[in-house]
């Protein structure tokens, strides 16, 4: 009999079968599997038999020409064998496995942790089959892993309990799908097919002790300190603590947050490539004094060789300094005093004098002004003389003078 002809006639997967399977126990009955009809696992194929409803011949793949029985109702099975039964006209698939010799109690467990992954390794041999065209499966069985996982918030590495239900058809290498940042004790409990024999399922343990973790992380973030509402008159004041660029100085403190294992901690400041500054702090804190463009480079890493590494980006802007020619200081809450728009100034320094030169305000904080007033009574209504003088953190020099009109106008 040939192949093609046999595999021509057999059902398709998933198909009803008319073989029945029996045992001291109730075998494992996979439907729909991949290339047979069903899959049938013993709990011991010692005292597992098989039987067809009528006289059959009993293949055995590869050997799909000579039959291993002829016109019997019944065989007992080998391990990991995929039968062809032809009864009559009607053909029939299946696969058989002997759990005995695939339990998972008992069998060697061990991790295989680097910097980038964490693998489980159980020395458990796969369930594999072959079709009647030769192409080999794997029989997925589901398992259960515990154990303490580290997760990240905003800012931060919390240690939970992790429970992660996976299919798997390779005992041997089971990927966590995330690095183990911390020695824990793994426990893996499976399969179906032992739940379905013993009705509970196999417990394997990794103590913590043998956890050798070894891989970081980081959570990196920069908290740049506000300037209050008082500098309103400031052009891109930093209002958001997470933006990175604005009016300078920029005073920003980065922080690592780094995962239990991370032993080292570099953070090197720079601008057009010179370096400014190096730390080896947790956390730190930098004032942006000069405008430009700054990277600050963290590299966080430990003592097995793992690093992971991040850039941030600072722009401290420009400096501009722009006078108004007028104000109204009449109490609506709208241009009430006198006062330049500015960006990134390092120093500054502000005089008002009225029309016979005698001075009426002064300053020397840019984001303050003249509300109009002088020795606490409303000043006339008139042109005043002002002269500025200031340096941006560019390194710009600045020197205004000018006039500014005092208009009261009506509330």
């Amino acid at each position: 009999m040939l192949l093609t002809t046999l595999c021509t006639l057999a059902l398709p997967a998933g198909a009803e079968s008319f073989v029945t399977p029996s045992s001291v126990k109730t075998p494992f009955v996979i439907s729909k599997a991949d290339g047979v009809n069903r899959i049938y696992v013993f709990e011991s194929i010692g005292d597992a038999q098989l039987t067809a409803p009528a006289m059959a011949d009993w293949y055995a793949y590869p050997d799909l020409s000579t039959p291993v029985a002829k016109g019997m109702t019944a065989i007992y099975p080998d391990d990991a064998i995929t039968y062809l039964v032809v009864m009559g006209a009607q053909r029939d698939t299946i696969a058989v496995f002997d759990y005995a010799r695939y339990r998972l109690a008992g069998k060697p467990f061990r991790t295989m942790l680097t910097c980038e992954s964490s693998t489980l390794v159980l020395d458990a041999d796969q369930m594999i089959y072959n079709d009647l065209t030769g192409l080999p499966h794997a029989v997925e069985r589901t398992v259960t892993l515990r154990y303490t996982h580290f997760e990240q918030d905003s800012v931060s590495w919390t240690p939970n309990e992790k429970t992660q239900e996976l299919t798997i058809d390779k005992p041997r290498t089971i990927d966590l799908g995330h690095k183990l940042l911390a020695p824990t004790t793994i426990d893996l409990e499976g399969d179906q097919f032992a739940e379905h024999f013993y009705g509970t399922p196999d417990l394997l343990r990794i103590e913590q002790d043998s956890v050798q973790a070894v891989a970081i992380g980081f959570i990196p973030r920069s908290y740049t300190l506000l300037r209050g509402s008082e500098r309103e008159n400031e052009v891109e004041r930093v209002i958001d603590e997470s933006k990175l660029e604005g009016s300078a100085p920029l005073n920003i403190l980065f922080k690592a947050n780094a995962s239990p294992l991370a032993t080292m901690f570099l953070w090197e400041i720079t601008r057009s490539s010179n370096l400014l500054t190096s730390r080896t702090e947790t956390e730190t804190r930098y004032q942006f004094e000069q405008s430009g463009n700054y990277e600050v480079h963290l590299r966080v890493s430990n003592d097995y060789g793992c690093e992971c590494d991040t850039t941030f980006h600072v722009s401290a802007k420009e400096s501009m300094l722009a006078v108004p020619n007028v104000f109204t200081p009449n109490g609506d809450g709208i241009n009430d005093e006198f006062r330049v728009a500015y960006r990134s100034i390092r120093t500054f320094s502000m005089a008002v004098f009225d029309r016979w030169q005698h001075q009426v305000y002064s300053s020397s904080d840019p984001s303050r002004g003249w509300n109009g007033t002088i020795n606490g009574r409303p000043a006339a209504e008139s042109a005043y003389t002002y002269v500025i003088e200031a340096v941006g953190t560019d390194g710009t020099k600045y020197k205004k003078k000018g006039i500014v009109n005092l208009l009261r106008g009506k509330k």
